[in-house]
């Protein structure tokens, strides 16, 4: 792991440390898919259940200016006898609220961009649907159209104690999933032109061109879904990332398929000569104004 303000390795709990408490992991986790909690409180104490694998003794730190509110949910209230809380543990939560866990407590090595995002999820302030099964691009690019970023959790006994796509741990997994939902809400006006791009790809996902490029060039396959449903950033970095995968699959063809995307949107030609000029030299601040502009117009629900 790094620093609270920086990224984590992609597996944080390794599969030979996951195997010894797959009993463990698969028992707590049918518990807490049957006990009457919210998605939120769901997650939480998901993460909890793995955390307290990766860092047994000292997974709770630094509480700062914490002040009880007798009025929220008590996070020992939630939590299973079945977690088979240690005393330390018991005594470091009295009193914390759930939401509390994520305001005032550091969990370690864990970015404040999580805690950032479940504080936000938790007020009802960000959109966010929770998964048991990893989304297609499609699906993930429709719920981005609609303000809404997604958390899948590993729950299938069979893949508790495995990689998630053979690159993260289901912890690790979860916190990328998070920390994709900061850089998607965190900035307001990041996030319009994002709703903008999402939206305009959408549009054209059906065109039988595209589809036929997606289908017959794996590489521009690969590199247009990730754009789409794995990167959260600026629009202009995110055209610029589109249009370089564009660029490509267009070196050997007759009839290239950028300008076509920009006729599909109907970009008024002033914006079309901003984005032609993209990637380039001759690309200025006011061919980025010009862009951001188009694509914050675009989004279809800002909420």
């Amino acid at each position: 792991m790094k620093n609270r303000s920086g990224s984590y390795k992609k597996v944080l709990i390794a599969e030979g440390l996951l195997g010894p408490h797959r009993i463990t992991l698969t028992k707590n986790i049918d518990i807490l898919t049957t006990l009457p909690l919210t998605h939120f409180e769901l997650c939480t104490l998901y993460i909890l259940l793995f955390l307290r694998i990766r860092h047994s003794k000292n997974w709770l730190q630094k509480k700062e200016n914490f002040k009880s509110n007798p009025l929220e949910k008590k996070l020992l209230d939630l939590i299973p006898l079945e977690f088979n809380l240690t005393e330390w543990e018991k005594e470091k939560l009295h009193d914390v609220s759930i939401y509390d866990l994520f305001k005032f407590y550091n969990l370690k090595g864990i970015p404040q961009a999580v805690n950032r995002t479940m504080t936000n999820w938790g007020l009802g302030f960000w959109k966010i649907e929770l998964l048991t099964h990893i989304p297609s691009p499609r699906e993930l690019l429709r719920m981005q159209v609609q303000n809404t970023r997604c958390i899948t959790l590993t729950t299938d006994h069979n893949e508790i104690d495995k990689l998630v796509l053979s690159a993260r741990d289901p912890l690790s997994f979860v916190l990328h999933d998070l920390h994709h939902a900061d850089h998607f809400f965190n900035q307001d006006d990041s996030l319009k032109g994002q709703l903008g791009f999402y939206s305009l790809i959408e549009s054209v996902y059906d065109q039988p061109l595209l589809k036929k490029n997606l289908r017959e060039d794996k590489q521009f396959k690969t590199e247009f879904e990730y754009v789409v449903s794995d990167m959260n950033a600026y629009v202009i970095h995110l055209f610029k990332c589109l249009k370089s995968a564009f660029i490509r699959t267009d070196a050997d063809k007759a009839v290239p398929l950028f300008p076509q995307l920009l006729e599909w949107w109907n970009m008024p030609a002033h914006v079309a000569d901003s984005a032609h000029k993209l990637n380039t030299p001759q690309f200025n601040s006011d061919d980025e104004t010009q862009l951001r502009h188009f694509f914050e117009s675009s989004q279809e629900i800002f909420v």
